[in-house]
């Protein structure tokens, strides 16, 4: 028998030790992408799209949304369903319309399985993740993605802080992939920056896929800019569909929306192409030439060449290349003051306009591709032609 005044510590706790795998384990069979999106939105990803105000980008991670939530293919990429849960900043008004129109554009009722909230979230509170989290998991049996639109609504903090935004993303990782879904935030453009995201850099470290949507002419294109397990995709090109819906105002007159209608893949944007000073002066000598001595392309030309079907003082003009030589000497300043240092000067200028696609000859003839008002630098104006000299 013990004595009595024996006093016995409880054992001690000790934690779960730290997990590990074999590297041998990991390569026993293949561990595939399990794809919500097929190539753009995996499970358990961290994803961002950002684009500047009206290009769309909120309508794109509708879209998705509604997609996925459905199990339909969106514009040929295959989905996978699951329930989809929007974390919407502001709009609500809106988004309801952008629903109804999205129900026209697939014809077909909205999802049960896509979720929206009725107010912003406040990501970088801990207790607040944990919130909607919980949130999250008891509205939905099969959560598969959680859009965050906007970041700089859902958080409480400096979207060009490093800190806050690792507090943000850790919560986002601690706290919704655990619920086995993906997560996409929507993010604005930075300022006079279509091609990246606003705030700290630390926002595109963390991602494995970025995504982004710009307004140009030709519409709107979503392109891939980060693609950390897979193949990125070819820029996609997009238009705004405006669309009534049967929905009426306060006058009887239809509410309207928009929903993006897919034209196809988007055509790259050709680079700017630099000159000299001394090369702009003869590309400008050029049109002065053609003003001063251009005749009608000869109908050989004309067969060659596009650009010219134009009529009356509307029509295109080539010059002989010897006026253009003649015109451009005026302009060309160099240090030996001979003809034979003017010739190698508009020589080397000529070739490189030529090169870089900014003239075009052809039977001893040179038009410029690009339309020059007198005394105007900007060259905005372009013409299509079907080939070089």
């Amino acid at each position: 028998m013990l004595p009595e005044n024996i006093e016995f510590d409880p054992p001690e706790h000790k934690p779960a030790p730290f997990p590990f795998i074999s590297a041998r384990e990991l390569t026993l069979k293949p561990i595939r992408i399990d794809w919500l999106l097929e190539g753009f939105l995996e499970r358990e990803s961290l994803n961002l799209l950002f684009g500047e105000p009206g290009a769309g980008k909120s309508l794109f991670a509708l879209d998705w949304a509604f997609c996925i939530a459905t199990g339909r293919d969106w514009h040929g990429y295959n989905t996978k369903q699951a329930d989809v849960v929007i974390v919407a900043g502001e709009g609500f008004a809106g988004l309801s319309r952008r629903v109804k129109a999205l129900e026209q554009k697939y014809k077909m009722l909205a999802p049960e399985s896509l979720h929206i909230s009725q107010r912003p979230a406040q990501l970088m509170d801990e207790k607040n993740a944990q919130w909607v989290a919980d949130s999250i998991n008891s509205l939905c049996a099969n959560p598969g993605l959680i859009i965050i639109d906007t970041l700089h609504r859902n958080i409480e903090g400096d979207e060009n802080s490093s800190q806050d935004i690792a507090k943000f993303i850790s919560n986002l990782d601690n706290y919704l992939k655990p619920l086995g879904a993906a997560v996409l935030i929507v993010h604005h453009s930075g300022h006079g920056q279509k091609d990246r995201s606003r705030g700290s850099s630390s926002i595109r470290a963390a991602m494995d896929g970025e995504f982004s949507a710009t307004k140009g002419e030709g519409g709107i294109v979503l392109s891939c800019h980060k693609a950390k397990d897979f193949e990125a995709f070819t820029p996609l090109q997009f238009s705004l569909k405006p669309t009534d819906l049967d929905w009426l105002d306060d006058d009887g007159e239809p509410m309207t929306s928009v929903y993006l209608e897919h034209v196809g893949e988007a055509k790259p944007i050709p680079k700017k192409r630099k000159l000299s000073a001394r090369d702009d002066a003869i590309l400008t000598a050029l049109t002065e030439a053609i003003d001063k001595h251009g005749i009608v392309p000869s109908s050989e030309i004309k067969e060659k060449f596009g650009g010219f079907s134009g009529s009356g003082v509307d029509s295109r003009k080539v010059v002989n290349i010897d006026h253009w030589r003649e015109q451009a000497y005026k302009a060309i300043v160099v240090d030996a003051n001979t003809d034979d240092a003017r010739r190698m000067a508009f020589k080397r200028c000529r070739d490189k306009l030529f090169d870089q696609g900014f003239t075009v000859e052809y039977d001893g003839y040179a038009w410029p591709i690009f339309d020059r008002p007198n005394n105007e630098q900007n060259r905005t104006k372009t013409n299509n032609h079907s080939g070089g000299a």
